[in-house]
């Protein structure tokens, strides 16, 4: 087997990304490419990240073909790598050893965090553990989307892969420096569950929440009148009456057809709400009404 061949496995917008750079500036380095779809998304790249690499005459598989070469690439994978690779190298979109695990990305968005990025490791039996090849982060100002975010950490990968390509065109390996154990910090998978708003929480923190769900995930979740809706924008309300018989979720005013709604502190407007078929619940009209 030749030893500067890569095997890539990629999933998601960020298997998406990191495949335009590898086509572009690492071709020469690829071995095979699997991918698979990435289910719970909007407009799931899958299709697109079978076409770069087919359209450089480079076969596609969606099922693993078994080890091709020494090493290994993961961006976006969300599976067990079987096959016995001399290393396997994952790029984990967290400043590691902070938030190992899943959704590392929402996490730090949802809990405000003003700096996120990305590490490239070498796989070990622990999850995330293994130690670090290269790391890249970006300050972050608050309101920000989740695509914005995604965006932010598709250009700190590609310099992650230009550190990553240099030190298998060396040395036909890479190496890192063990993580800090006692500083790790870990993130819970998250499922539809998770989307649900908390109306008891302070608005800031339920607009983080909003926009940590956006696209490409189908949005923040509540209900209104029965009817399952999404929520996928607003902002932080300037105003902030006092209310005696606070109750969080409540539409407190109307506001051109955006409702403003109680939160546990201060008032959140959301301006940008889907219910069934997509189709938007705005304006609303009725007052007396609460998103639970």
């Amino acid at each position: 087997m030749n030893k500067s061949k890569v095997d890539l496995y990629l999933c998601g917008v960020k298997g998406y990304e990191a495949a335009k750079v590898i086509i572009s500036s690492y071709q020469k380095f690829i071995g095979s490419v699997v991918i698979a779809p990435d289910t719970g998304t909007v407009d799931d790249p899958f299709e697109k990240i079978s076409q770069i690499f087919e359209s450089a005459g480079i076969k596609v598989s969606t099922s693993d073909p078994g080890k091709i070469s020494e090493l290994a690439l993961a961006i976006g994978w969300k599976k067990l790598i079987d096959a016995n690779y001399q290393q396997i190298i994952v790029i984990h979109d967290s400043l590691l050893p902070k938030y190992r695990g899943w959704n590392p990305l929402l996490t730090a968005l949802i809990n405000g965090d003003t700096k996120i990025g990305a590490t490239a490791i070498i796989a070990t039996s622990q999850v995330d553990a293994g130690p670090i090849i290269a790391q890249a982060g970006k300050s972050i100002k608050y309101p920000i989307n989740l695509a914005e975010a995604m965006a932010i950490i598709s250009t700190l990968i590609e310099k992650l892969l230009q550190k990553v390509f240099t030190q298998i065109s060396k040395k036909g390996k890479v190496v890192g420096k063990p993580q800090i154990q006692k500083q790790a910090t870990y993130s819970l998978w998250r499922d539809e569950k998770d989307f649900i708003i908390d109306w008891s929480l302070p608005a800031e923190n339920i607009l983080r929440h909003i926009h940590a769900s956006s696209y490409p995930y189908v949005g923040a979740k509540s209900l209104l009148a029965g009817e399952e809706v999404r929520i996928l924008d607003g902002r932080v309300s300037k105003e902030n009456p006092t209310i005696a018989n606070r109750t969080p979720g409540k539409i407190w005013k109307i506001t051109n057809g955006i409702p403003v709604v109680v939160c546990g502190k201060g008032f959140i407007e959301l301006t940008q709400i889907s219910g069934n078929n997509g189709r938007s619940v705005l304006p609303i009209s009725k007052l007396r009404q609460r998103f639970e």
